[in-house]
């Protein structure tokens, strides 16, 4: 017994001793699925704010001017006309033609893709037109969301992402066939890339130059003045937080670029920027003169009321979130001229401060520029302001004591926006006069608005003030209020059609029915004599560009024929006619249908348009 018990031990021993070998020498498992970090899960959220909202507005899009002519355009680029798409064919000389030509002197990017977007649909389906521009702002909403995390972490993103998604301007656009979210995506993509410069390694910065460059580019090639909006918003942002580095540069002579890496880099995104669009404006330039500079600084608006002022363009934008976003414009500013340590908050806040500086100023210099990309470049600081606001009062670095006048203020800007009677009811306040009396009640209901929130959002406060669970209730309560309203007012905007829309869209059903069924030999639109004004009513259907947009993507063979009388239709070539009236003017009787051998495909829903085809059979062949 005495003698085995050793041999036992040892044995045991080298047991042990095996054992952790082969534990050290075999990997430990792993799992199949790795748990993602929770920042990571955030981008499918802001994904599907990019999408989806824009998905909704795209079920209700609009042929809102100047989209149609975008459209003409694409279909110029489609037939060939690759770099300057001024002439043409089949337009008649007046308005149309000078509206048509303002659009096309206009950066071609645009046109570009659309003509990509219509040979990819194949039959020349109109809503081609519109997904640039879709996806555009979608690419909008995720450059936001990396712009928000970069400066203050994913929270701050995801919620600048949800206000920028939901945004009643930025969805209205996204309906249209305009290159205005195209220009905002290439601004952001330039900004992106200098704010990731700043915080790359030395040897990991070239590629945040090329983006950058990259993305100026697309903006000088989409809406010219959006891509020279970028410049003095850097520069401004380099002039706040290095005032230093900028009297360094006086004293050192031509080796400034040495110790401002930053400088050199901006000049080397400036030059691909040009190497991109700078052929381009050379050759329009060389054929076409200084009306080709004059169609850049004036393009085409939309029509509607004159532009309201900074603060009213600011309530627009941003109705529920403007108090939040000015809160953390002052708390940022306050931040910039009190810290003297360049940390990325400090140096974000900056940047948002020089880029809404940038974005209020430009348009008081460029009184009729692109007025639609002005805007949205203005948006997307509010909404980062906003975010920023909502992150700190969420994470209790503002105290919740600053909602008794976040919260009225908040009320104040959207029953602003809502009510027509207190605005203009505010103008004639501003301007010493008697309001009438639906005013003055306005203005009545307003300011008692006001006062019974103030006195719930105290009342609220002292009840939540010893209690931290109620006070936490009070704050996600009002910040969710804030949320709630961006996105029903957003939606709301753009679940309308204009019936127009809907009527040349039913129509372009028929007309594409009809020509498979038995292809057309002569296209021909009768309708009232255009006007010179883009806003009358006789001619508003033809000046605006919808029905020959339609026509030239439902029949690319066919040369449209205009007339201005019924008797007109009496000497039309073909066999096979078909035949749109337009405008709320004559139309063929019974009589002169049999006549002239035509039957109706399509009999309007608005009663401004009708549309006739030749009979499959003349009247010859049914006698017999």
């Amino acid at each position: 017994m005495m003698e085995t018990q050793p041999k036992t031990r040892e044995s045991h021993g080298r047991r042990v001793i095996t054992r952790r070998w082969v534990e050290e020498s075999v990997s430990p498992a792993r799992p199949l699925l790795r748990s993602a970090p929770r920042s990571v899960m955030f981008l499918p959220l802001v994904v599907l704010v990019a999408i989806l909202p824009g998905l909704y507005a795209l079920r209700n899009w609009d042929l809102n001017p100047p989209g149609p002519w975008w459209g003409l355009r694409g279909l110029a680029v489609l037939e060939g006309q690759i770099l300057d798409q001024t002439d043409l064919p089949g337009l008649p000389a007046g308005l149309e033609q000078r509206t048509y030509r303002a659009v096309a002197l206009q950066p071609p990017l645009y046109a570009w893709l659309e003509a990509a977007f219509l040979f990819v649909s194949g039959d020349r389906n109109p809503l081609a037109t519109v997904l640039p521009s879709y996806v555009a702002g979608a690419a909008v909403v995720v450059l936001v969301y990396l712009l928000g995390k970069l400066w203050r972490g994913p929270g701050v993103g995801l919620v600048a992402a949800v206000f920028t998604g939901f945004n009643r301007a930025l969805l209205s656009q996204m309906q249209q066939a305009t290159p205005t979210t195209l220009a905002l995506a290439g601004a952001l993509a330039s900004v992106y890339g200098y704010a990731r410069f700043l915080e790359a390694n030395e040897g990991k910065r070239g590629r945040w130059i090329v983006l950058g460059g990259i993305g100026q580019g697309v903006s000088l090639l989409a809406v010219g003045a959006m891509g020279l909006s970028v410049i003095p918003m850097i520069l401004l942002h380099r002039a706040v937080v290095g005032p230093s580095a900028l009297m360094e540069v006086r004293t050192k002579g031509m080796r400034w670029w040495r110790d401002h890496p930053t400088l050199l880099a901006g000049a080397l995104s400036v030059a691909i920027a040009m190497m991109l669009a700078a052929p381009w404006y050379m050759i329009m330039f060389g054929r076409h003169g200084m009306g080709f500079l004059a169609a850049l600084i004036a393009p085409p608006q939309l029509l509607g009321p004159p532009s309201p002022g900074l603060l009213g363009r600011m309530v627009e934008l941003a109705p529920a979130a403007l108090p939040f976003a000015l809160y953390a414009a002052a708390i940022a500013l306050k931040r910039a001229l009190t810290v003297e340590d360049e940390n990325r908050v400090t140096s974000g806040g900056a940047l948002c401060l020089a880029w809404l500086s940038v974005a209020a100023i430009t348009p008081m210099v460029l009184s009729r520029g692109p007025r639609p990309a002005l805007n949205l470049f203005l948006m997307v600081p509010l909404n980062l302001f906003a975010a920023s606001a909502i992150a700190d009062l969420s994470a209790r670095r503002i105290p919740a004591r600053a909602l008794c006048w976040l919260a009225p203020a908040s009320a104040a800007t959207v029953a602003w926006l809502t009510s027509t009677h207190l605005q203009s009811a505010a103008s004639d306040l501003f301007a010493i006069r008697r309001p009438d009396p639906a005013s003055a009640l306005g203005m009545h209901l307003a300011l008692d608005l006001i006062v019974v929130m103030m006195v719930v959002v105290r009342g609220l406060d002292r009840w939540a003030r010893r209690r931290d669970d109620r006070r936490l209730a009070v704050l996600g309560g009002c910040l969710g209020a804030v949320l709630a309203v961006t996105v029903a007012w957003g939606l709301n905007e753009v679940r309308f059609r204009h019936r127009e829309t809907g009527d040349l869209l039913a129509l372009r059903e028929a007309i594409v029915r009809e020509q498979h069924l038995r292809p057309f030999s002569t296209l021909a639109v009768v309708g009232p004599r255009l006007a010179e004004d883009p806003g009358s009513g006789a001619g508003s259907w033809r000046p605006s560009g919808r029905l020959r947009f339609l026509l030239r993507a439902a029949l690319p063979n066919l040369a449209q024929i205009d007339l201005t009388s019924v008797d007109d239709l009496r000497k039309l070539p073909g066999d096979r006619r078909l035949v749109v009236f337009a405008g709320a003017g004559p139309r063929l009787d019974y009589a002169s249908q049999s006549r002239l051998n035509l039957e109706a495909i399509y009999p309007g829903r608005t009663g401004e348009l009708e549309a006739f085809a030749t009979r499959a059979e003349s009247p010859k062949t049914a006698r017999r």
